[in-house]
């Protein structure tokens, strides 16, 4: 009785912890929440590594080769903070970084520990990535309450960015598709599969995200093409499409869902009918999947009759693509043509203009991204070997953007990474991907092998290729956008990714013997030395944080009149952090309050000097050169150093403006003989 719960309760406690990083660092913008994410996740992972070393069973370290690669692209992205333009930045992402590295790490080693949990991993997964896509469809439920902060009328809670919910909801699939095909589950698992999945496709939906519709579909074919369970898969995916495109349908012929920046009103309106709608498709995907369960307990249809099905669904499937290239080749353009406008729309710099709203965005192949990737091309060129640091893409594009938009990522991983890491950090991440990908062959078996014998499809290999597929998922989507710095649906592609690359080669099953009672000295000294280096590492990502929270206390105490203390409070925010120049320009902004002129002026010239490459220190000291100094000369000269880091500042051109007007006015004074 206890062995048939435990995989339950296992299940449960890794979709809470799941959901725990979904909702606890929510988007990944805020760095309080985000922080204690991602040291709790060190000290987990370390936890796990650990406890591999000293219980885990002996043998070859299988994922080894793709935990160090994984270091060594954190360890490059940490070494970054020593030439980025904003060290601050890359201080911050290597502790992000870090925090990935001990999920996979510890995913790798769960897989040592525990070679046949599987299942547990995909189902923790889907749990936590369901209760996001439910939340994110409540929100609209209920959006006074759960989107309140939601302008967009595509969906996006609890992450605030559409994108990552679909993601999020695509990575699902696979799994989803798992637990609905399998015949080794309850029959409540499976029957519970439709309407998850019903779920996650109208999320995608809703957040009318090309690129996780694409990737979901991609997930899905690859399934289709590798298990052999393609007759079990049809109703599993076709009910639930169904279902959910119906729902979408009529959601996204309301304002609500088709119009941006819709007064809450405009929701409310439509939130009863379309929470009906939402029960409504539940309840129906259920009863889809209880008589389409009930009818497979009947027996497996003849071969002939399987074979026939199989032809239709292959001629159904093959036909939608057939009569779009067909329509595609007989238009105006032709199909050369036609393909060619579709990709100057995605990658033109010119072409800024945004995607159209509602249902026509999925076909609509317009995007900013060109432009981002374009910005992207030239910070790298600045630096190609190593980048210009980790991070830094929302600072170093600023000299290179064509009009004064902000973004913090360039919308792609290889175009994020060329400008931040250079060529090598491309060539450390295509290392990883290709040491993963062997990994995940030997573990599958879906590599020719010599020997014409191949085991069979058990449950176990089975439930691998689904696992192999949402890490799949999860970086097509991801390599179009800027989802990975989302520590949600990064965490479930990774411990997918890293569970897969931690199982034995295929032909070696692995061993089922009691783990090792007396560990060695050796394997308790190694277990020491992770739990010690996971402590310090937290430690670090931690030390940000603390820094920002001094510079908030010291605020406070200038707020009460304690200058001298808030001053010392921002020089201990400057020993937390020596790499930010926030506590910089605090006591600057505390000593011009308490009239220490003199001293603010030397904290604001430490900070240019200490930060050149971010633009905010050098508007700061003009803004002080012009503002309290009256110097409109100085401030003239210092304001064309943040000209010079981004030519397309409003501010700044203000301010240099402002101050050549000043200048000349105090010069019409001194000619007239007027006191200034």
């Amino acid at each position: 009785m206890l062995r048939s719960h435990a995989p339950r309760a296992a299940d449960v406690v890794l979709g809470g912890a799941l959901a725990g990083v979904v909702f606890g660092a929510a988007g990944g913008s805020e760095l309080s929440r985000t922080t204690i994410v991602e040291l709790l996740l060190v000290v987990l992972g370390g936890a796990i590594v650990a406890a591999a070393l000293v219980w885990g069973r002996p043998g070859p370290l299988h994922g080894a080769t793709s935990v160090g690669l994984f270091a060594a692209l954190a360890f490059v992205t940490a070494l970054s903070v020593t030439w980025a333009a904003v060290p601050a930045l890359a201080y911050v992402e290597a502790g992000r970084t870090l925090a990935y590295l001990a999920i996979f790490a510890g995913a790798v080693a769960a897989a040592r520990l525990a070679p046949r949990a599987t299942p547990t991993v995909i189902k923790g997964i889907v749990l936590a990535a369901t209760a996001a896509v439910l939340y994110a469809l409540a929100a609209r439920v209920w959006p006074a309450s759960l989107g309140e902060t939601e302008i967009s009328n595509r969906i996006g809670q609890p992450f605030q960015y559409w994108n990552a919910v679909g993601t999020t909801a695509a990575l699902a699939i696979p799994g989803l598709l798992w637990l609905g095909t399998r015949r080794s589950a309850s029959v409540v698992g499976r029957v519970l599969a439709y309407p998850a999945l019903g779920a996650a496709i109208l999320a995608i939906l809703l957040t009318q995200s090309r690129g996780a519709l694409v990737a979901a579909a991609i997930g899905t074919i690859l399934w289709l093409a590798i298990v052999p369970m393609r007759l079990r898969t049809m109703p599993v995916i076709v009910l639930p499409a169904i279902g959910a495109g119906a729902v979408a349908t009529w959601a996204l012929s309301k304002d609500a869902f088709a119009i941006a920046a819709e007064p809450l009103s405009v929701k409310q309106s439509v939130a009863g009918e379309f929470g009906l709608l939402l029960v409504l498709m539940g309840l129906g995907l259920v009863l889809a999947g209880v008589l389409v369960n009930a009818s497979a307990t009947r027996g497996v249809p003849p071969l002939q009759v399987r074979r026939r099905i199989g032809i239709v669904a292959l001629t159904l499937a093959c036909a939608i693509p057939l009569v779009a290239f067909t329509s595609v080749a007989f238009s105006d353009r032709g199909l050369g043509g036609a393909i060619g406008d579709r990709v100057d729309q995605l990658t033109s710099e010119t072409n800024t203009a945004p995607a159209q709203l509602g249902a026509g965005r999925f076909t609509d192949s317009s995007s900013t991204r060109g432009k981002y990737w374009r910005e992207a091309g030239r910070v790298f060129e600045d630096r190609p070997a190593i980048g210009l640091g980790a991070g830094n893409f929302q600072t170093t594009r600023l000299r290179h953007r064509s009009d004064a938009s902000a973004t913090r990522h360039a919308h792609g991983f290889v175009p994020q990474t060329l400008a931040d890491l250079g060529i090598l950090g491309v060539a450390l991440s295509t290392a990883l991907l290709l040491a993963w990908l062997v990994a995940v062959a030997r573990a599958t078996g879906l590599h020719p092998r010599r020997r014409p014998a191949r085991r069979d499809w058990d449950p176990n290999r089975t439930a691998l290729v689904a696992a192999t597929l949402i890490a799949v998922v999860f970086g097509l989507q991801s390599a179009i956008d800027w989802t990975w710095f989302i520590p949600g649906p990064t965490a479930m592609a990774l411990v997918a990714a890293g569970f897969v690359a931690g199982q034995a080669p295929l032909r070696h099953p692995p061993v089922l013997a009691e783990p090792i009672r007396a560990p060695s000295s050796g394997r308790l000294l190694a277990a020491t030395g992770v739990l010690v280096a996971a402590v310090l590492t937290a430690w670090a990502i931690w030390q940000p944080e603390a820094a920002d929270r001094a510079t908030g206390e010291a605020l406070s105490l200038s707020d009460a009149g304690q200058v001298d203390a808030a001053i010392a409070k921002t020089e201990d925010a400057a020993d937390i952090n020596p790499l930010s120049s926030d506590p910089l320009l605090t006591r600057a902004a505390i000593e011009t309050e308490a009239g220490r002129v003199d001293a603010a002026r030397r904290s604001l010239e430490e900070a240019v000097l200490a930060f050149p490459g971010d633009p905010q220190t050098w508007l700061r000291l003009a803004a002080f050169q012009l503002g309290t100094l009256d110097r409109p000369i100085d401030a003239a000269a210092t304001v064309q150093g943040a000209i010079f880091l981004d030519p397309r500042s409003d501010p700044g051109r203000v301010l240099f403006l402002q101050a050549r007007a000043r200048a000349r006015e105090l010069e019409q004074r001194q000619h007239a003989g007027v006191a200034p």
